[in-house]
């Protein structure tokens, strides 16, 4: 089986964006991190009307933002995430582990997690254990279907097709399972406890991201499998 180079460059491109969000949304950023995401010249149009808010809000925040960014941010992700500050009894939060949104509880550690273990056990990726944080942080979920992309490079390279398509449908899979089912809401309690654009943004980002992978992986999936049968 013989795969243009463009999929290819597609599954490492997947894979570093993923990395990208996890990393920007698992704690609070450097100057170094910081100063890397206002380089980024982000596009106004994609297709994507998520990833098109989402990159309008970023350029906003960068656009009126003080010189303490570092410190700006620091808080401001404390207040969304880690709900630092925040003293208004409520049912909602934005405490960004999927059982806190799947559950009828609202608690972590809870199906979800559970079954994230699961799936991340059988496809060989592991949550650092020294974080000591539930693997259904946002942040762990994205760092999986980055790392499924780097498998699905290898597999593409390898020319296996069989394990490329199963590769493919984890994916979709866990995308529509352990992800879109849960960040739309989160967004929306972010957006309840932001002052500023940038978290917002991120995760509408992410959000749309996830998305258009879904979409591109029905197509890969088929694209696969005519390059199989030729």
């Amino acid at each position: 089986m013989a795969l243009n180079q463009e999929i290819i460059d597609y599954l490492a491109d997947s894979a570093d964006t993923y990395r990208f969000l996890s990393q920007m949304l698992f704690k609070e950023l450097n100057d170094e991190a910081i100063s890397a995401v206002a380089a980024i010249e982000f596009p106004e149009a994609t297709g994507n009307a998520h990833l098109d808010e989402g990159y309008r809000l970023i350029r906003r925040y960068f656009k009126f933002s003080g010189s303490d960014r570092r410190t700006q941010l620091a808080c401001e992700y404390a207040r969304i995430f880690l709900a630092a500050g925040v003293y208004v009894k409520s049912d909602k939060t934005a405490i960004p582990y999927e059982s806190v949104f799947t559950s009828p509880e609202r608690i972590m550690m809870q199906a979800s997690r559970d079954d994230v273990v699961r799936r991340f056990a059988r496809d060989g990726f592991k949550v650092n254990p020294d974080l000591h944080e539930p693997e259904d942080h946002l942040s762990f979920e994205l760092e999986y279907l980055a790392h499924m992309n780097d498998r699905a490079v290898a597999l593409a390279e390898a020319g296996d097709a069989v394990g490329l398509r199963a590769n493919f449908a984890r994916q979709a899979a866990f995308i529509d399972e352990h992800i879109l089912n849960w960040l739309p809401a989160l967004t929306e309690a972010a957006r309840g406890f932001a002052k500023l654009a940038f978290y917002p943004g991120m995760l509408l980002v992410a959000q749309g991201t996830a998305e258009t992978c879904r979409e591109a992986l029905a197509e890969l999936a088929d694209e696969v499998a005519a390059a199989q049968a030729a």
